[in-house]
């Protein structure tokens, strides 16, 4: 699984709420990550103050040499 940084933003671009998402656990596949990472931005979206929401993914790339 990717790492998700999704930041909510105010007016002037500074940064006044993040959530990092380092895993999202599942028995069995229920929901798709991307669903989850859409449902933090909508709730962010939705925070008194913030003017826009950014969602950034970080993927670890492991190469032998």
């Amino acid at each position: 699984m990717a790492n998700y940084q999704i930041t909510g933003r105010g007016n002037s671009g500074e940064p006044l709420v993040s959530v990092s998402i380092g895993g999202v656990d599942q028995e069995q596949h229920v929901v798709d990550e991307i669903t989850i990472v859409n449902a933090i931005r909508d709730c962010l979206a939705a925070v008194p103050g913030v003017q826009s929401v950014l969602a950034r993914k970080f993927e670890q790339v492991i190469t032998t040499v």
